[in-house]
């Protein structure tokens, strides 16, 4: 796994983008009643590009924020920069901008442009050198996936469809009102066909005391996890604590940043590691993150966003294997289902890789015509 070939970079494009008329899922976090994205195209001196996703799902105008960043602040270091394997950029922009950002306070908002350059720059470098990313990786083209963000409105509906695309595993949001929340979680259970496991994620809404006590009323129901039942900049002490008093597997990920912060989760009892690839360390993080895993540990890409994105997600657990599946929200966003053509296409629980050069399928430019911010 070694990339042959130089890459000075000429030009950075950026792609805020809106799509209404979908489907939120039914978060404690709020709603989302615009699906937004921020997508990059870097373009080297030869002409040859890749396309990256930087996480923007909240507030509503997080993309045009980022996009003025990069804009005003990272881009200018990224043109005429040269490199080989992606992270080489990523460390040249880390050396050059991490005390403007932190200066200004938004240093994990420099880690969401950082990951998205580095996505752009795996697919760019691949397909530089004309391999796709199932063959330079040397592993096979299938990526498992779940089903995530059901809602109660349609549950039964979405549990019957996903499980006939072959997905076993069923993520409920929660967070809410208890009893509803126990109810939901045992409606699920009572419709879950055979075979299969539920999920939950409350999005950080409790504390210690609280989620021992909810997660205690939801152990019959046998979750596979339970996903940030506490604020993920806990210390890890609580998560200790809270590891101890229930036997559903905790998960986290989404808010984490840094390989030693995730070792430190683990290390506390957390078993199902999520890092994002918009969000934190791009595919090179991820892969960087799953060398490095304990034992007793797996990781399980986040995702929720666009199609770029979701490729890239789905890329990283085709590249563990057999232990890791990568999230899909089942609900319907056209940044998803519309931006890439076909590329996510679910069979037998899996989505196969593209098998041209680079690392997913690029976005239409009908459908960035369409979504494009005002």
């Amino acid at each position: 796994m070694k990339f042959n070939n130089d890459i000075r970079l000429s030009s950075v494009a950026l792609f805020p983008l809106n799509a209404k008329g979908g489907v939120s899922p039914n978060m404690a976090l709020g709603q989302m009643p615009v699906r937004p994205a921020l997508l990059l195209k870097l373009v080297d001196s030869d002409g040859c590009f890749g396309w990256g996703e930087i996480w923007s799902n909240f507030p509503p105008r997080a993309n045009l924020h980022k996009a003025h960043l990069m804009e005003d602040v990272v881009n200018k270091h990224l043109i005429g920069a040269s490199f080989k394997p992606p992270i080489d950029c990523i460390d040249k922009l880390r050396h050059s901008l991490s005390v403007y950002f932190l200066h200004i306070g938004q240093r994990e908002i420099f880690e969401h442009i950082l990951a998205g350059i580095d996505t752009a720059a795996w697919d760019l470098a691949l397909r530089k050198d004309n391999v796709n990313f199932a063959d330079f990786m040397g592993i096979s083209s299938q990526a498992q996936c779940y089903a995530s963000s059901l809602n109660s409105g349609d549950l039964s509906d979405r549990l019957i469809r996903h499980a006939d695309l072959g997905q076993t595993e069923f993520k409920l949001k929660i967070g809410f009102e208890v009893n509803e929340d126990v109810n939901f979680v045992a409606d699920a259970a009572s419709r879950l066909p055979e075979n299969s496991h539920l999920m939950i994620d409350s999005n950080q809404s409790w504390d210690v005391s609280s989620a021992a006590r909810i997660l205690s009323r939801l152990e019959e129901f046998k979750l596979l996890f339970a996903e940030e039942p506490i604020p993920a900049d806990c210390p890890v002490k609580e998560w200790e604590n809270l590891a101890s008093q229930t036997d559903i597997a905790l998960a986290a990920g989404e808010n984490i940043y840094g390989i030693p912060r995730f070792l430190e989760m683990a290390e506390a009892g957390v078993k199902y590691l999520q890092p994002d690839v918009a969000k934190w360390g791009g595919v090179s993080g991820a892969l960087a993150l799953a060398e490095s895993l304990p034992d007793g540990c797996v990781l399980w890409p986040h995702f929720m966003g666009s199609a770029v994105g979701q490729q890239a997600g789905l890329a990283i657990s085709a590249a563990i294997g057999r232990s890791s599946k990568c999230e899909m929200d089942v609900n319907e966003n056209a940044l998803r289902s519309e931006l890439c053509d076909d590329a996510l296409i679910i069979e037998n629980g899996c989505v196969t890789l593209p098998k041209t050069p680079g690392l997913l399928v690029p976005p239409s430019e009908d459908a960035l015509a369409l979504y494009g911010a005002q």
